[in-house]
């Protein structure tokens, strides 16, 4: 039996879903974007021209979630099976976007620049976990008008993987397209697979931001997916309590939805949420308490209770070290979503409250997730698995079972087996941070890039990018 694991009873599900539609009834969201309005309204809204408000009312909701499908494939770029967003299916992925990184050969802070993006998408790329990449990182040795464009292309050169771009605006978006047109070939080649999508984060408290209205838009137009995230934090930009926090948010992910339906019904949309609380304490955002996976174990449970696929934040920490601190944080915030079956858990390799990232994190990340992976997977209890025949061929009192066919035959299997972690014997006379996990995850980084190969491109496609984006 699989562990699962579940915050939320029906009837609280359906409190929090009655008050976030009563709240887009009564209250309404902020959309300050003339095409934006014109579609809603279209759509059967009530919009005010004057204050930009726009009410929603329960018939559009339900319109617009019948529209929804319970699965999204994302392809990636080597022809094989997509990714099944939905059910109870979950995948891991990184985030960002981080403007810091800790410097592997110095281990000082510094910022971001495009060669540290390469590098941490080239090892996301060698690594599995991640499944899917979601940009880790901002460079900051480039132009900030055009910096969500060149990630898209250093994602684009560098990994086969599905990744998800950001774009600031609507002319961008394009740019990210046309990019993505010239790898597949055509645009129907990659409407028929998408391999990638657009990241979408929204505003709160409760508006549609142009930028965010622009690549839903642009997006929904040509059909290709859309990840939308709400990410108020509790006391801050959302009411002091965890229950106000999932209305809003949920109800900002409902008027986002109802927009890009209403450009284009076969859009394919992910739930996803990155609610999260200020910390009254620090004045900062947290990410890293319990707090966090409580939050994305409840939008978890409200993106199902909608038959939606679902996504957001885990695997995060708020220390600004590579320390216990960090080990705890990221595996209680990517187990708890983990057996809640968040769909699309992204996170891996950031830390210090979403600020930093590094390559030693991103390997810890995915021994973490693959620990998570094999408590998801429970006990498996069959007459195989329960067969007296060890028993009996070891005999009462005997020895140990560890020569047994039958240990050869399911320890693989049945136990985990790490990568970077150490469960070696104590060794009373050698230095204890000679071997810390840090360093482990260094040398096994070096292992892992000594095997990987770039995606293979065309010899004049970097030049054909830079084209687009020099537009």
């Amino acid at each position: 039996m699989q562990p699962k694991l579940m915050v939320l009873s029906d009837q609280e599900l359906q409190k929090i879903d009655q008050a976030s539609r009563a709240l887009l009834m009564e209250i309404g969201t902020h959309v300050p974007h003339e095409e934006s309005l014109e579609i809603l309204d279209k759509a059967g809204a009530k919009v005010d021209p004057k204050t930009q408000v726009v009410k929603i009312p329960d018939y559009l909701i339900n319109k617009t979630l019948s529209m929804c499908s319970s699965c999204v494939r994302l392809y990636d770029r080597t022809g094989g099976p997509p990714l099944l967003i939905g059910g109870d299916r979950v995948y891991f992925g990184t985030v960002g976007i981080a403007t810091n990184v800790l410097d592997f050969e110095t281990n000082e802070y510094r910022q971001v620049v495009c060669d540290d993006l390469r590098d941490i998408i080239r090892l996301s790329d060698a690594l599995d976990p991640p499944d899917f990449i979601l940009v880790p990182g901002t460079p900051t040795d480039v132009p900030s008008k055009i910096v969500d464009v060149i990630e898209t292309k250093i994602l684009l050169m560098n990994t086969k993987k599905h990744f998800i771009a950001e774009a600031q605006n609507r002319e961008n978006t394009r740019k990210n397209i046309s990019m993505a047109v010239e790898v597949a070939g055509s645009l129907e080649a990659l409407q028929e697979k998408p391999f990638f999508s657009t990241l979408v984060c929204l505003t709160s408290p409760l508006m549609l931001r142009e930028d965010a209205t622009e690549l839903i838009i642009e997006s929904a137009k040509v059909g290709l997916p859309l990840f939308i995230e709400s990410g108020p934090m509790c006391g801050g930009t959302s009411p002091a309590t965890l229950a106000s926090t999932l209305v809003m948010a949920n109800a900002e992910l409902l008027s986002s939805f109802v927009l890009a339906k209403a450009v284009n019904p076969d859009v394919p949309l992910i739930y996803a949420s990155w609610a999260r609380i200020l910390d009254m304490k620090s004045a900062t955002c947290s990410h890293g308490g319990p707090e966090f996976p409580l939050l994305r174990m409840a939008t978890t449970q409200l993106g199902k209770y909608y038959g939606l696929p679902c996504g957001g934040g885990g695997i995060l920490a708020d220390t600004k070290s590579i320390d216990v601190q960090l080990g705890m944080e990221k595996l209680g915030t990517g187990l708890l979503p983990a057996l809640a079956d968040t769909n699309m858990i992204v996170g891996m390799g950031l830390f210090a409250d979403e600020n930093a990232i590094s390559l030693e994190t991103l390997v810890i990340d995915y021994e973490i997730t693959r620990w998570i992976r094999r408590a998801m997977a429970g006990i498996e209890v069959t007459d195989a698995t329960t067969d007296l025949a060890p028993f009996m061929e070891v005999g009462a009192g005997g020895s140990d079972f560890v020569a047994l066919k039958h240990t050869r035959d399911n320890y693989r299997k049945e136990m985990y087996i790490p990568t970077v972690m150490d469960r070696g014997f104590l060794a009373l006379d050698k230095d204890p941070e000679a071997k810390t996990m840090r360093k482990r995850a260094r040398e096994y980084f070096g292992k892992v890039m000594e095997r990987y190969t770039p995606p293979d491109l065309p010899d004049d496609i970097e030049a054909k990018l830079d084209r687009i984006i020099d537009e």
